[in-house]
């Protein structure tokens, strides 16, 4: 008589495997307060950022300025806000201007490989010797300091980095066996490219981006204090940054008030990006 044995697989639950982790929620919501400063913040509190009232310096939050006025009674809510919009707009352009030079050539280098990984590797290690910063700070010396050489500057400081971070994905991709089997069935190099090489690019592209920019919002700040950024009386968050140095000890909150946005969105796009790694990985893995 043979006895039957019957085994239960347990399944995970629904819930458990919809459930989001704490920090992709946190870095998800700060994301979001902050797209929604760029968007709605200027129209929400309704004041000229450039209007000056003598007769109401560092006045206290309350009333019609919800965090307060500066140095020549500005409404600091208004002028983090609209900072939030040229701050934003640098970073964006500044890591587009990286990404579009840098999934070319990291491609190309690591693909074809020969004298063209060789030339391309060779200036890339001279970017390398120079800090990121100071080639930023060597274009604006050059163009002049304006929100269009800021976003340049920032861009062709980052495009070494990340060129190489692409051509060293791109060496582990042209080994896989997808891409032996396409070239086998005779696939051009630009089909393989395109449908192989640029398809698994995709998880380290999103990842990178959202970790340059954090950098870039984090370099921009920098710049901005160093008054190598945007111009007054334009608002950015470095700028304001600058304009609160002078009154930092009678004034602290200022600072505080001009130092927290930069602080959160810089956090929020590293556990973003980190969260993003970790999604794109579990999938790839799974």
């Amino acid at each position: 008589m043979k006895t039957q044995v019957a085994v239960l697989v347990t399944e995970p639950r629904p819930a458990a495997r919809r459930r989001v982790p704490l920090l992709t929620t946190v870095g998800a919501s700060l994301g979001l307060l902050v797209l929604l400063t760029i968007v709605i913040g200027p129209w929400l509190i309704g004041q000229d950022p450039y209007a000056i009232d003598i007769g109401n310096r560092f006045a206290g939050p309350g009333g019609a300025h919800w965090l307060g006025t500066d140095e020549l009674g500005r409404d600091v809510a208004s002028r983090i806000a609209y900072g939030a919009r040229a701050t934003a707009l640098i970073a964006v352009g500044a890591v587009a201007i990286a990404t579009a030079i840098a999934i070319p050539l990291g491609v190309l280098t690591g693909f074809l490989g020969g004298w063209v990984d060789l030339v391309v590797t060779r200036v890339v290690d001279l970017f390398f010797a120079i800090p990121s910063l100071l080639v930023a700070i060597g274009v604006i010396g050059l163009f002049g300091a304006s929100v269009t050489t800021t976003v340049l500057a920032l861009g062709l400081s980052y495009w070494p980095f990340y060129t190489r971070l692409i051509r060293s994905a791109v060496v582990g991709l042209r080994s896989r066996p997808n891409v032996d089997a396409a070239r086998v069935l005779g696939a051009s190099r630009l089909r393989v490219i395109r449908t192989e090489i640029l398809t698994g690019l995709v998880p380290l592209v999103l990842v990178q981006t959202t970790v340059l920019l954090g950098f870039a919002i984090l370099d921009e700040a920098a710049l901005g204090f160093l008054g190598l950024g945007v111009q007054p009386p334009q608002a950015s968050w470095g700028s304001r940054l600058a304009e609160s140095r002078e009154f930092i000890l009678v004034h602290p909150e200022l600072a505080l008030v001009a130092g927290v946005p930069i602080v959160l969105a810089v956090f929020a796009m590293n556990l973003l990006s980190d969260s993003l790694r970790d999604r794109l990985d579990a999938k790839r893995t799974g």
